[in-house]
C-alpha cells in the first residue's frame, strides 16, 4: 500500500507527519505545491533527506481543467525547475489538483492526462480518498481511519473506492486529524498482512528512476533557477517590508511631527517685552529674482510696497530676461525708484543663486531682507510678522507660510493640500527645535550678517534656498517659521509644469544633502534633526509611498486571480493582512492630513481652504 499526501509542505503539519512516519518506519510520497515548496524549502528537503518521495503537484495548485496547455505547462514546469535548483533531481511524479478523474470517459477529462504524458511526467492517481481535507463535515481521525482501513484490498467489484493509493493531505488547512490518523492507518495496513511502500514500487521501478539526480551539465541551470526563485522570494518579503515600513513611517511622522507641529501651534510665541517688539524695527530689504516675468512683476512688486512694515526697501534683480520685465518694472515704478523705495537691477543671465547674491551687494545698511519669487504676492502684514523673530540673535533666518493662490484646476488645488498637509506642517514641528530645513523660496526672511558668513548663496545647487539654510544651521543658527507671513505663489497648472518644479526641488534637496552629509549625527540641529527628518519623511517616505499603493493593486490582481482559478484552497489570511497594512497605511495618512489642515492657519472668508479637506484621501 502506498500512503500519499498532498499540497505542502506546511510548517505546522508536515514536520508532524513526518515525525509519525519515521516513528513507525514508513515511507510515503508527497505531492508538493511549488510555491509552498519554495516559501518552506527546508521542509521538503527534510522530505527527501528522509527517504520519501517527492512529486510534482503544480505550482500554485489551480484546477487544471479550467487552464490552458501552456498555463498548465508553465505550473509543471516551474515546479520541476525548482524541485531541481533546490535538490538536485528531477522529479517525474506528478497529481493534478483537485482529484481529476484517474479513469476519464471525455477529451475533458483526457486532457488534463494527457499533457504531463506528453512531459514525461507518470500521472499518480488515488482511490481511497478519506475526504480528509473536508470542513464540512470535518473528519475525524477515527472516520479518516476506519474508511481507508475498510477500502483496503481485496477488492470487491462493487467497491469502486478499493486500491492500493491512498490519499492523505499535509497542506491547506487544518490537518490535525490526518496526523492523529496516520498512525491508526499505518499499523492497520499491517495488521492485514500489507506493507506500506512507496509508489515507484507499486510500479516496478526505483526511486532513481522517480528522481533522477541531475547530470552535471545541468547543475549550473539549476544554481542560476535557484537565483531566480530566491529573486522571487525577496520580492515577496521586500513586498511585506515595504508595507512595514511605510506604516512605520507613517505613524513615526504621526506621532513626533503631529506632536511637536500641534504643540508649535497652541504654544504662545514671546519675541520679547512688548516695548522691545514694538521698537524693534530693523531696515529691510525685498529682494525679488525675476526671469521672465513682465506678466507679474508689477503685481509683486506692489503687493511688497504695501506692507505695513515701515523700514523697507524693495529690490527688484532682472536676471537677463528675454521679454520686457526689466522695462515693465521701470516703467510702472520710477516714482519710487525716484525716491528710494525701489532698486531695479539689471544683470545677464546665471540663475537664481547669483541673481540673489547681486541683490545683497546692493542691500546697503539693511539688516534683514525677504527673499520672495517674483510670482508671489505677500500679505501686508507678513514682513511684520517676520521681523520680531531676530530680536533673538540666534535666529538666521525665517520661513514665512507660503500657499496656492492659483487654485484653478485640480492640479493646484492637490498642491494647495500639499502644502498644507506637508510642507508647512513639518516646518511648524521644525520650528519647535528651530531646525526648519528649507527656508522657501516664495517667502523667507535671512538675517544678512548671517547669509554673509554663510557665503550667501551658492551655485553648487540647484536648491539654493535648502543649501543657504542648511549653511546657517550647520553654523549654530536657528530657522524657524512664521505661520502667519503669509504669502500667495502661482503652483504649475499641469502634470508637465509640476514635475519639472518637482525634480528640481527633489534633486536640489538631494544635492543639498550629499553636501552637508558631514554632519549627520554629529553636529546640532541640522544633524540630529534637519536632515534626519529630511532622508525620512521627505526622501524614504515618498519613495515607499507610491510603492506602497502599487504592490497593495498587484496584490490584489494576484489574489483575485488565484482565487478564481483554484476558489477552495486559496488562503484569504495574506489578503487581509494586505487589505490591514494598507488600510492602516491610509488611516494614518489621512489623521496626519487632517491635523495639518487644522492647525493651518486661513482667512476667515476663504471657503475654498475647507474644500481641499474633501480631497485628502486623494493626497
Amino acid at each position: 500500500m502506498a500512503i500519499t499526501f498532498d499540497d505542502g509542505p506546511d510548517p505546522q503539519w508536515t514536520p508532524k507527519i513526518l515525525d509519525v512516519l519515521k516513528q513507525k518506519k514508513a515511507t510515503a510520497t508527497f505531492f508538493l505545491i511549488g510555491i509552498q515548496t519554495d516559501k518552506f524549502s527546508g521542509l521538503a528537503k527534510r522530505i527527501y533527506a528522509e527517504g520519501h518521495t517527492i512529486g510534482n503537484h503544480t505550482f500554485t495548485h489551480p484546477d487544471v481543467s479550467g487552464i490552458s496547455t501552456g498555463y498548465m505547462k508553465a505550473e509543471l514546469n516551474l515546479t520541476e525547475r525548482l524541485f531541481a535548483s533546490m535538490m538536485g533531481i528531477r522529479a517525474t511524479l506528478m497529481r493534478p489538483p483537485y482529484a481529476i478523474d484517474e479513469e476519464p470517459d471525455t477529451s475533458d477529462q483526457v486532457r488534463p492526462l494527457e499533457i504531463p504524458q506528453e512531459m514525461g511526467y507518470i500521472t499518480v492517481g488515488n482511490r481511497i480518498d478519506p475526504n480528509d481535507w473536508s470542513d464540512n463535515p470535518r473528519r475525524s481521525a477515527e472516520q479518516i481511519s476506519s474508511y481507508v482501513l475498510s477500502h483496503l484490498p481485496p477488492c470487491k467489484l462493487e467497491n469502486l473506492r478499493c486500491g492500493n493509493i491512498i490519499l492523505l493531505h499535509d497542506g491547506g488547512g487544518n490537518r490535525a486529524e490526518t496526523v492523529r490518523a496516520l498512525p491508526m492507518i499505518i499499523d492497520g495496513i499491517r495488521a492485514k498482512g500489507y506493507e506500506v511502500a512507496p509508489v515507484y514500487e507499486l510500479l516496478g521501478m526505483q526511486r532513481a528512476n522517480v528522481m533522477a539526480p541531475l547530470p552535471r551539465a545541468e547543475l549550473w541551470a539549476a544554481r542560476l533557477d535557484r537565483f531566480g526563485f530566491w529573486m522571487f522570494d525577496a520580492v515577496i518579503i521586500g513586498i511585506t517590508w515595504i508595507f512595514l515600513v511605510g506604516d512605520l513611517l507613517m505613524t513615526g511622522r504621526l506621532i513626533f511631527i503631529g506632536a511637536a507641529a500641534i504643540y508649535d501651534r497652541l504654544h504662545e510665541k514671546i519675541f520679547g517685552k512688548p516695548a522691545e517688539v514694538a521698537s524693534y524695527k530693523p531696515k529691510v530689504a525685498v529682494l525679488i529674482p525675476a526671469y521672465n516675468e513682465e506678466k507679474v512683476i508689477e503685481r509683486t512688486v506692489r503687493a511688497a510696497l504695501n506692507s505695513n512694515y515701515p523700514n523697507l526697501r524693495v529690490i527688484v534683480i532682472d536676471d537677463g530676461s528675454k521679454d520686457r520685465t526689466l522695462e515693465v518694472a521701470r516703467n510702472a515704478f520710477r516714482a519710487e525708484s525716484a525716491s528710494g523705495k525701489v532698486l531695479i537691477l539689471g544683470k545677464k543671465n546665471s540663475g537664481k543663486a547669483e541673481a540673489l547674491n547681486y541683490g545683497i551687494e546692493h542691500i546697503g545698511d539693511a539688516e534683514l531682507f525677504v527673499g520672495i519669487d517674483a510670482d508671489t504676492i505677500i500679505a501686508p502684514d507678513a514682513i511684520a510678522r517676520l521681523v520680531p523673530h531676530f530680536i533673538n540673535p540666534k535666529v538666521g533666518a525665517i520661513a514665512g507660510n507660503a500657499k496656492v493662490g492659483n487654485r484653478v484646476n485640480l492640479w493646484t488645488r492637490w498642491q494647495a493640500l500639499e502644502y498644507i498637509t506637508s510642507q508647512n506642517f513639518e516646518r511648524r514641528a521644525l520650528d519647535v527645535l528651530g531646525a526648519v530645513s528649507v527656508v522657501p523660496g516664495a517667502i523667507g526672511c535671512w538675517r544678512v550678517s548671517a547669509v554673509r558668513e554663510a557665503g550667501g548663496y551658492h551655485i553648487d545647487t540647484v536648491a539654493e534656498d535648502a543649501d543657504l539654510t542648511m549653511a546657517l544651521l550647520r553654523r549654530g543658527y536657528r530657522v524657524e517659521y512664521e505661520d502667519l507671513a503669509l504669502a500667495y505663489t502661482e503652483a504649475p497648472t499641469n502634470a508637465n509644469g509640476l514635475m519639472r518644479q518637482r525634480f528640481r526641488w527633489s534633486f536640489g534637496i538631494l544635492q543639498a544633502v550629499y553636501k552637508h552629509r558631514g554632519v549627520v549625527a554629529r553636529k546640532g540641529a541640522l544633524g540630529w534633526v534637519a536632515l534626519p527628518n529630511i532622508v525620512i519623511f521627505q526622501i524614504l517616505l515618498p519613495l515607499v509611498s507610491p510603492l506602497i499603493d502599487i504592490m497593495f493593486a498587484v496584490g490584489t490582481i494576484w489574489y483575485l486571480i488565484q482565487k478564481h482559478f483554484h476558489p477552495d484552497s486559496t488562503d484569504p489570511a495574506s489578503f487581509h493582512k494586505l487589505v490591514a497594512f494598507f488600510f492602516a497605511f491610509l488611516v494614518i495618512d489621512f489623521i496626519a492630513s487632517a491635523i495639518a489642515f487644522a492647525l493651518e492657519r486661513r482667512r476667515d472668508d476663504d471657503k475654498e481652504d475647507v474644500l481641499l479637506l474633501s480631497q485628502v484621501w486623494l493626497q
